[in-house]
């Protein structure tokens, strides 16, 4: 009994090994061809790499200050490259000359401006007398209107109640007190807004002070209009005809309600007789609750008419002739407001030729702007020092016989003691770049020579210039300053910049491409004595070649640069996927990534 339990023991673990190397590890899968490598430990750079040109970060930038459509030509220019001495400064040494002959033209045909002034000038004073009449219409359609607010307040209340609520109110009640009102106003706005003294002097700021009849709140929401039909005083008008009509309305219905009882009473008794049947009965019991309603009906709208709406409508009216009279003093400002922009037009016309001459001396400036003289010592380049491929596209050349548009940069003197390197940063290593961070820089044509700088500038939106032909392309124009001075950097060279992100002490880091996602999860393929392993690991930080292990590998463990052919996993991308996209800005290529394009669907692990 005792050997049949040992044995069955034995089996026991040896399927339980089974399983476990089963869901581990591959065995007998060939790994031979598969690229390998150990997991080292030791300092790892976290570094951005990017391409660029060297640049002055100080310089002497002449443009064209000529305004034609059409441009202007380059008559002479200097040797690009051509050194630009103390002496040549003394001498005013000519640099660039441009063609003058359109300016000078110009300038000939601008004689003709002065008839045109004059011509303005008759206009301005025409429009005086044009602007005069249309105001005083203005003002005839605003007193009308007034007017007739005033009618239709007395047609709704009655000429004497209307003409005893203006007097308490202090308002005109009729034509004779309107215009005395209107003249006492114009007189205060005419003090108050004297348009010939501002006519005369534009410089003149006295405060003007606001209309004295003007009042913030309404007169109108201040009178009781009940207790004109408690006291009787609403007058013979359209209130008092609306209140007789619906006081006929009410009688009716009451006499229509007493003849209907008077009828329903005798159908009671024929009912009771067996005259009429139940039903007509009841028709005319509906006939009476109908003659109710109606008698209801009309006395509400009699107790709602005196009430409510005879108020509202009052009061409307009253706010309505109170609005005419202010809107008729408002119509006057607005026109003296106006007649005084007619008389700001006509001094301006005066002074056009003042202006005229401002003109002239402009064009004399362009024309001296034609000729270019040395101001710097320094080195000749031809365009502007921030000159790139898109505005160079916009540009044409610079050279003998081209034509230059407006702004356009001619020549550059850089100040060659301090030079930089413009780069552009991708979107997703921006987040990374800080001011102030250490940098690499090495020119392309002086491979062997590594210099020292720092970012110097990041500009906080991408370079619109970039996307404009890739949308999708998102860079941000940083500056690299160069520590010291070195005579074999020339403006233009290209140069490859390694800015410092961070520098790790001793840690544990592999090939970006052994580093594998799935499902969210980040593994690794561990070489073994049988196959591989299928190992997860905790990632940190990570640049183009190596990625930072926190967690599941250790120093000396090896591990596959590749996925064995015996893996099928349900959702895998590789590592080194997002590196791709973040050399995209500068063109290039590592071999790391060359390595990971060889590899299905990878991704570059998220930070731990």
């Amino acid at each position: 009994m005792k050997k049949w339990v040992i044995i069955g023991g034995g089996i026991a673990v040896v399927i339980a090994l089974g399983v476990l190397f089963s869901k581990s590890d591959a065995s007998g899968s060939d790994t031979s061809d598969l690229p390998v490598t150990k997991a080292q430990r030791g300092d790892l750079t976290i570094d951005v790499l990017e391409g660029g040109n060297i640049q002055a970060l100080n310089f002497l930038e002449f443009r064209n200050e000529v305004s034609l459509k059409t441009g202007i030509k380059i008559l002479e220019i200097i040797d690009e490259g051509y050194m630009v001495t103390e002496e040549d400064v003394e001498n005013e040494k000519v640099l660039v000359r441009l063609d003058p002959s359109e300016l000078e033209e110009e300038i000939v045909d601008h004689d003709v401006q002065f008839q045109q002034v004059e011509s303005a000038y008759a206009e301005a004073k025409q429009n005086i007398e044009i602007e005069e009449s249309e105001a005083l219409s203005d003002i005839k359609a605003e007193r009308q209107k007034l007017r007739f607010a005033l009618l239709d307040f007395q047609k709704f209340v009655g000429a004497e109640a209307a003409e005893g609520t203006l007097k308490k109110l202090g308002l005109p009640f009729d034509n004779e007190t309107l215009q005395v009102y209107e003249k006492e106003a114009t007189e205060l706005i005419v003090k108050a807004f004297d348009t010939k003294k501002l006519a005369e002097s534009a410089d003149d700021d006295d405060e003007m002070n606001p209309f004295e009849l003007e009042a913030d709140d309404s007169l109108a929401s201040n009178v009781n209009f009940g207790a004109f039909l408690k006291n009787e005083l609403l007058g013979d008008g359209e209130a008092e005809q609306t209140i007789r009509r619906m006081k006929d309305e009410a009688l009716v219905a009451a006499s229509q309600l007493s003849v209907v009882a008077e009828s329903v009473e005798g159908a009671k008794r024929l009912h009771q007789r067996d005259f009429i049947t139940k039903q007509t009965l009841e028709n005319e019991i509906v006939g009476l609750d109908k003659a109710r309603l109606a008698l209801q009906r009309s006395e509400t709208e009699l107790e709602l008419f005196r009430d409510y709406e005879f108020p509202k409508e009052a009061e409307k009216m009253l706010s309505h002739y109170e609005e005419a009279l202010l809107s008729l003093i408002r119509s006057k400002r607005e026109e003296m407001a106006k007649m005084s922009q007619i008389y700001a037009r006509f001094r301006s016309a005066k002074r056009r030729y003042e202006l005229e001459l401002k003109k002239r001396k402009n064009l004399e400036d362009q024309v001296a702007s034609c000729v270019i003289r040395a101001e710097l010592p320094g080195l000749i380049a031809y365009g502007g020092a921030n000159d790139n491929y898109y505005t160079s596209r916009y540009y044409e050349g610079i050279a003998e016989g081209a034509t230059l548009k407006t702004g356009q940069p001619i020549i550059t003197i850089p100040d060659m003691s301090k030079l930089g390197v413009e780069v552009n940063i991708h979107e997703s290593n921006i987040k990374k770049i800080e001011l102030g961070q250490k940098v690499y820089i090495t020119a392309e044509s002086v491979p062997d020579k590594t210099l020292l700088g720092r970012i110097a500038k990041v500009a906080v939106l991408p370079d619109s210039n970039a996307s404009r032909y890739n949308p999708s392309l998102k860079v941000y124009p940083a500056t690299v300053e160069i520590e010291g001075t070195h005579e074999f950097l020339k403006p233009g060279m290209s140069a490859k910049v390694e800015i410092i992100v961070r520098e790790l002490s001793d840690v544990t880091f592999v090939p970006v491409q052994s580093v594998f996602v799935e499902n969210d999860e980040h593994f690794v393929f561990l070489k073994t004595l049988t196959g591989y392993k299928r190992q997860k690991v905790n990632t940190g930080s990570y640049n183009n070649d190596f990625i930072e292990i926190n967690e599941g590998v250790v120093d000396g463990d090896e591990v596959f640069l590749k996925m064995p052919d015996g893996y099928e996993p349900t959702q895998l991308q590789m590592a080194g996927e997002n590196k791709r996209v973040i050399e995209k800005g500068t063109g290039r290529k590592t071999t790391s990534t060359v390595e990971a394009e060889k590899v299905t669907k990878k991704k570059l692990p998220k930070k731990a």
